[in-house]
């Protein structure tokens, strides 16, 4: 709108018909061909992370997994508390094998306290908060308010640490009754850095998934694509293959460079001409083959959830902090 010396609104021209601009493509992105059997995971935007990076995130992991708390399991958004832990969250159709996958990455006792894996799909019917940190861990905190008499409001604490969010998976009811709530979630919860969307590496993106990829581009939230059940169309070489829990020893299967093809196949739907895509790398694994004595592709998984939440060299600058002081001790000693 433009105005006359009176103050008078006048209408700006029309603008030019959509039509009339140029239609943008979907290129696919260069790529680096993989440079062995255990270069699955595709980084065509990012930086894959070095051995140290994956140290680092077993280490944190491992270490603070066994100390995960159940905080909270709710069905409405209102009922979150309020909190200073970042957050990650979880989606993706029900029996896709993300409770699997959760308790992989987190590594605890997953009968006890962590998202259960259900022969009946759909069986997560809640949100589910799971906070991980070092000592004293991740709790909710109860802040009384000052001149009440009451109990005071919520807030989650835990210095240090993260919360993953077991999001309610997404099966044969309307995404509708499945996500009003999930949506008010990803759209309002400031402490929210990234949303993990599983997809069956065997079936592929499926409608409902579109629509879930839709609807986080349009809210402008991070988000990010892995491949769960990688075992269906990739097993790297190795020395020793088994499955997780039993001990049955497993054969390779499959390619890299045609798992890569799996995931190139998703591109139009993950990055789109127009709007915000994914983040620039997909990740694949596996939570029932071990390679190695390890569960396949979960180490990239737990780094990018550290790197999410802005965690990914924490314990890496703590060793270099205490290796600088111990140096500066001895200087001074000799002096």
């Amino acid at each position: 709108m433009q105005t006359r010396d009176t103050g008078e609104l006048i209408p700006s021209a029309p603008s030019a018909s959509l039509q009339s601009y140029p239609k943008s493509k979907t290129k696919a992105p260069p790529e680096t061909p993989p440079t062995g059997p255990h270069d699955y995971n595709w980084y065509y935007e990012t930086a894959p992370p070095t051995p140290p990076n994956k140290t680092h995130a077993n280490t944190f992991f491992d270490k603070h997994g066994k100390q995960a708390t159940l905080l909270r399991s709710i069905a409405h958004f209102r009922k979150l508390p309020e909190t200073d832990v970042p957050e990650v969250a979880f989606i993706g159709r029900s029996n896709v094998g993300k409770s699997s996958l959760l308790n992989a990455v987190m590594g605890c006792n997953t009968k006890a306290l962590l998202a259960r894996t259900s022969s009946t799909p759909g069986f997560t019917k809640t949100m589910n908060l799971y906070g991980i940190a070092p000592d004293p861990g991740v709790r909710i905190k109860q802040e009384s308010l000052s001149g009440s008499g009451g109990p005071g409001r919520e807030k989650i604490v835990g210095p240090g640490g993260l919360v993953i969010v077991d999001m309610p998976g997404y099966g044969s009811g309307s995404l509708s009754a499945w996500g009003v709530e999930i949506m008010k979630y990803v759209q309002s919860r400031k402490a929210l850095r990234r949303v993990f969307v599983l997809l069956d590496a065997e079936h592929g993106v499926k409608d409902k998934d579109r629509s879930i990829l839709a609807s986080l581009r349009l809210a402008g939230v991070s988000h990010q694509v892995i491949l769960s059940k990688m075992d269906k169309l990739y097993i790297p070489k190795a020395n020793e293959i088994k499955e997780f829990g039993k001990g049955r020893k497993l054969k390779s299967k499959g390619t890299v460079t045609g798992l890569r093809a799996k995931m190139r196949a998703l591109l139009p739907d993950i990055k789109p001409p127009v709007g915000g895509g994914a983040l620039g790398e997909i990740l694949a694994c596996s939570s029932e083959v071990l390679v190695e004595g390890k569960r396949l592709g979960i180490e990239d998984v737990r780094f990018a959830v550290l790197k999410a939440v802005g965690m990914e060299g924490e314990e890496r600058k703590g060793f270099t902090e205490s290796k600088k002081k111990k140096k500066k001790a001895v200087v001074e000693a000799k002096m």
